[in-house]
Parts: structure tokens; C-alpha cells; sequence
């Protein structure tokens, strides 16, 4: 378990927890116990099973990450590896069985009460991906739009945790930082250039000006410009009566977001900052 990174989760101060190591250790350590519990009724001297004590330092040595953010069961762990690494503190111990199997219950004991003072929330297998790896497939833009990282970031994060009016409002901060960029390219000079100036001027050159009217720069950029204004019909199209691109700002215009809209819209917005990373030309 380790703290995550991204303003958002830190806000929410929530911790990656797996489940499967609290329940793999416990185990593993209930395995130990029956090992040395057998080893004491056949009189086996606990110093002389190297390959047991060596099982019961891997599985401490496991569970301790894990246990991070439960400073007592992590003391307790702690505590035990210490003696395991310096095997000569074991003679103070005059039962020695009756030690390991007291320390490794007292370890369960204080890992089940631990537990038991967090609320802890799963998180479903189909949205672990954007929660762990929420730069996962935005490579192409990240590499052309760096400033974009931290949206893309919180976009996914909150729609792992089914946060989607705050997916979809980080969603908009991704799409303004490409429409900039777009406008410079274009020329636009409206002081308010953003969706609508940028959406209003595709729609002018692509679609009311015929080919021998547009201007040189437009002529030698018309696929490229068609493509984009291809992009924005489903991108205008996923937002309508979510988003209003008025006033060359895009604001959310309700907090009612289902998970298909949600993510509907991150994929549209995703579809566009990608063509528009990879086939933006350089030059203005």
C-alpha cells in the first residue's frame, strides 16, 4: 500500500490497499504456526529449520509494504524480521516456539483490528486501469501537449472512482489547452478564441467556402483541417446539453453525468487531442 500521487487523490487521502496481501499474509503466517506447532511436538529445535524461519522472513518481508499505514502491526512485523536477521537474539528466548507462535498471532491479532478501523472501498476491475495508469494511451499527447499531464491525470482518477461531473469538467481543461494551440495555428485573433471561435472558423473554411476562395495556407492545410472539423462534429455532438462552448469557454452546464456519458466524452476528447498531437503542422 503507498500513498498516490495527483492532487485529487491526495485531497481524497486515499491509499492503494490489496486486499489479496492482507489475506495471502494471514495466511502464509497461519501455515508457519502449524509448521512450528508440528516441529515442537517431534521436539525439533526451531534454530535447526533454517528453510522455515527463511519462509517465515519472506512473508513478513511481504506483508511489511503492505502494512505501511498500520504503524502497529507494521512495528510488530518489524520487530520480528529484526529478531530473524539476528539470530543470536533467539537464545534470550527461553521458549522459543511459544515466542514465534505468540509474535505471529499477535501480528494477525493486530492486522485484524488495524483493518478493521478503515473504510475500505473496491474498486471495480473494469475501472482499475484509469486509476493506476491514467496516462495509459495519451502518450501521443503528452508528447506534443505536456501541460496536459495533470487533467489527463485527474480526468481518469475521478472517473475510476466514479467522480464524473469532475472527469468530465478536467475533460474540458484537456480540450481548451488543444483548442489554443489549434487557433494559434489557424490565426485566429479573437480575444476569446476557444471552442467556438475555433469551431465557428473550421466550420467557415471546411464547409462554406468554397475551394477557390480559401486562401493559400488554407488550401495547403485542407485535409488537415477537414480531419479536425471531422473531430468536432462527434466531440459537439457527445457534449450537447452537457457542456455549453459559449462565449469561447466550456463550462458544464449540469452535474448529472451517467458512467457511458462520462466516458463517451473522454473518448471523443481523447480522439481529438490525439489527431490533433500527431498532425498539427509545426509551422503557422
Amino acid at each position: 500500500m503507498s500513498m498516490t500521487s495527483g492532487k485529487a487523490v491526495n485531497l481524497l487521502e486515499i491509499l492503494r490497499a490489496y486486499a489479496e496481501a492482507y489475506v495471502n499474509g494471514v495466511q502464509a503466517l497461519a501455515l508457519i504456526q502449524c509448521a512450528i506447532i508440528t516441529g515442537r511436538k517431534e521436539k525439533r529445535d526451531l534454530r535447526d529449520d533454517p528453510l522455515l524461519l527463511g519462509r517465515l522472513r519472506g512473508h513478513l518481508s511481504t506483508l511489511l509494504p503492505h502494512c505501511e499505514h498500520l504503524p502497529m502491526t507494521a512495528m510488530k512485523v518489524g520487530e520480528l524480521i529484526e529478531v530473524l536477521d539476528h539470530p543470536e537474539r533467539t537464545a534470550q528466548w527461553g521458549q522459543l516456539e511459544l515466542n514465534f507462535l505468540s509474535a505471529t498471532a499477535d501480528i494477525t491479532s493486530r492486522l485484524s483490528d488495524e483493518l478493521s478501523l478503515n473504510l475500505f472501498f473496491k474498486l471495480p476491475s473494469d475501472k482499475k486501469m484509469f486509476f493506476e495508469y491514467p496516462l495509459k494511451g495519451w502518450e501521443e499527447v503528452l508528447a506534443r501537449f505536456l501541460d496536459t499531464a495533470t487533467d489527463i491525470e485527474e480526468m481518469n482518477k475521478y472517473f475510476a472512482l466514479s467522480r464524473y461531473p469532475a472527469a468530465v469538467f478536467h475533460s474540458t481543461h484537456v480540450i481548451e489547452c488543444g483548442l489554443i494551440a489549434l487557433g494559434e495555428f489557424m490565426g485566429i485573433t479573437d480575444p476569446k478564441s476557444g471552442w467556438t471561435a475555433v469551431s465557428n472558423e473550421l466550420e467557415k473554411i471546411v464547409v462554406k467556402t468554397k475551394h477557390q476562395e480559401r486562401t493559400d495556407f488554407h488550401k495547403k492545410h485542407i485535409a488537415f483541417l477537414e480531419q479536425m472539423h471531422g473531430v468536432v462534429v462527434p466531440l459537439k455532438s457527445s457534449w450537447r446539453n452537457k457542456i455549453s462552448h459559449s462565449q469561447g469557454r466550456l463550462v458544464l452546464m449540469t452535474n448529472e453525468f451517467s458512467p457511458d456519458v462520462a466516458e463517451e466524452i473522454i473518448i471523443a476528447s481523447r480522439s481529438f487531442m490525439r489527431r490533433l498531437a500527431t498532425e498539427l503542422p509545426n509551422e503557422s
